[in-house]
């Protein structure tokens, strides 16, 4: 059931178990392979995703992004839906340094608690009760159930504070295939998985950790859902190196680069690189309306190479029956059937010598001297003059 949008909440995932994949799914997300890669893109992924420029990441995102987040979207978005989620993300305030390390060190909690209930599933062949998991942990049930119900909230209080930051960076991918809210879907998921992910005793802020994730979150499901024909993740990161360095190479030249020059920077050879700009073309319907009162389809002005056009066809049918002409005149009704036949002139496929053979009883040497005879009457000059109009 698609999550409401009034409530933040929905963008937390509620047991103590933390699995990403668990998180709610708007109408839109019928995701596989939208995973994340956890060695890899925190912090140091590869941020040509998206096609943007590297960013600092002494800078604070948080308080970059969130500043605009209040105006920005009234402009952009009047869906009411939309406006209740910002009213109502607005109500959680921002964290302050300590309250954010604070809150990061009984989320960890919840990561323990993990680790411990699958190493306990090995053991036992089961899933492990309560009371095994806070003996396992040296505390008693309740003191376990008191930490764990303290993390869940510190997990849910880390999220909500930091939704405005959500928000930001899906707004900078508006009109790329995928609606707004999937996009904010995406990128919640994204800050659930920094938040289990996040250490506080690094020293750098959360929100600069969560960047990466919300980013990746965001930037994988349009890969995985903008296009009508779904590309693989790699295919689309090729894709983004390309328009990247395109754009370097076009600062750098002051022109537009040559064909040679993006291979020789991409280490491709001049064919692969055609290849890979046949797949950046978008897919158009062709019910797509054009024009200037977009009145007209785009399927209306397609020709359709499988179908003549009324002047070929008329031309077809004056020839065909100027061909039958000719041969009733010039032929015998046998000679006539044998080159139809032979030539497919009737049936659209020709026919070999023993077939023709078959349907008149005869040798497929008597066939031959039939058709032979037949031609050397169609080239007499005056019978040829006729049909030599038609080869034009």
């Amino acid at each position: 059931m698609a999550p409401s949008v009034n409530s933040p909440e929905t963008a937390v995932i509620e047991p103590w178990t933390t699995d990403v994949d668990q998180a709610p799914k708007t109408q839109n997300n019928n995701r596989q392979g939208n995973k994340f890669n956890e060695e890899s893109n925190v912090p140091g992924w590869d941020r040509s995703e998206g096609g943007e420029q590297d960013e600092d990441l002494n800078v604070d995102p948080a308080a970059e992004l969130t500043a605009e987040v209040a105006s920005a979207y009234k402009k952009t978005l009047a869906d009411d839906a939309v406006g209740a989620f910002f009213k109502e993300m607005a109500r959680y305030p921002l964290l302050k340094a300590d309250e954010e390390i604070e809150l990061a060190r009984q989320v960890k909690f919840l990561a323990d608690v993990e680790a411990l209930s699958k190493q306990l599933s090995e053991q036992l062949k089961r899933t492990p009760s309560r009371l095994e998991m806070a003996n396992a942990l040296e505390c008693s049930e309740a003191d376990f159930q008191h930490r764990l119900k303290y993390a869940r909230s510190a997990k849910r209080k880390m999220i909500r504070s930091n939704l405005r930051l959500v928000v930001s960076i899906a707004k900078r991918y508006l009109n790329r295939g995928v609606p707004f809210l999937d996009l904010i879907q995406e990128g919640a998921l994204g800050l659930n998985r920094a938040a289990e992910k996040f250490d506080p005793d690094k020293g750098y802020k959360f929100s600069t950790y969560a960047y990466w994730w919300i980013r990746q979150g965001i930037t994988r499901t349009i890969a995985n859902d903008a296009r009508t024909i779904r590309l693989p993740i790699h295919i689309v990161e090729k894709l983004n190196k390309l328009k990247k360095t395109q754009r370097e190479l076009r600062k750098q030249l002051n022109r537009n680069p040559t064909e040679a020059e993006l291979a020789a920077e991409l280490d491709l050879t001049p064919e692969q690189l055609r290849s890979l700009q046949q797949v950046r073309r978008k897919s158009l319907s062709l019910n797509h309306r054009v024009g200037k009162g977009e009145d007209t389809e785009l399927m209306e002005l397609l020709e359709d190479g499988s179908t003549l056009s009324p002047e070929s066809r008329m031309n077809e049918s004056m020839m065909r029956q100027e061909i039958s002409d000719v041969l009733t005149e010039v032929l015998t009704e046998r000679e006539k059937d044998i080159i139809s036949l032979r030539y497919g002139l009737t049936t659209g496929e020709p026919h070999t010598l023993e077939e023709v053979g078959g349907i008149f009883n005869l040798s497929r040497e008597r066939v031959r001297q039939i058709q032979t005879k037949a031609m050397r009457k169609l080239r007499r000059p005056q019978v040829a003059s006729r049909l030599k109009n038609w080869l034009r």
